[in-house]
């Protein structure tokens, strides 16, 4: 089956959405990590504001908003596993299978795209926990060749507020 973008020619042929994501994976080539991040952030949260992000929010609600009880409630999602590696600090989240939908029709292969998947990830957790920061680890992928998708999410610490001694003297 083929798709089409739009009914225009171009040299008298249809310009295929399967050629137009090789142009599409070409361009994330072509920018630098951090471009690469601010750009696939977007798409992250667009695609996770179609429903991902309410599965997590009813998991949030459920688990009373403790991280260690949302991810270790995490394993009840279909296709997903939970792990709390150090209460309050650091978990893992791995998805069992590719959940975007721009691989698993093809249309999309490089393992560049994962990005959009961390993205979506730091969003999503944002949205849960306005006042903690997170930074997520893709730790491997299926588009790099993994079994699964493992991410490490780790709570940072809030910055210390600085007490000021006085030495005696």
């Amino acid at each position: 089956m083929r798709h089409f973008i739009w009914d225009q020619t171009c040299n008298d042929e249809k310009m295929e959405i399967d050629n137009w994501f090789k142009g599409f994976e070409k361009g994330l080539e072509r920018l630098s990590p951090e471009q690469r991040s601010v750009f696939l952030s977007e798409c992250g949260r667009n695609c996770v504001n179609g429903g991902t992000l309410s599965v997590y929010q009813k998991l949030h609600e459920r688990a009373q908003g403790d991280t260690d009880t949302f991810f270790q409630m995490a394993n009840e999602l279909p296709g997903v596993r939970g792990e709390v590696v150090e209460k309050g600090r650091v978990y893992r989240l791995v998805f069992l299978e590719c959940t975007c939908e721009l691989c698993k029709k093809g249309y999309v292969t490089s393992p560049l795209l994962c990005e959009c998947s961390r993205q979506s990830v730091i969003y999503s957790l944002q949205c849960l926990w306005k006042e903690k920061h997170f930074t997520v680890t893709l730790c491997h992928s299926i588009l790099r060749g993994g079994t699964d998708c493992e991410m490490r999410i780790e709570v940072e610490s809030p910055p210390r507020q600085q007490t000021h001694s006085q030495n005696p003297g």
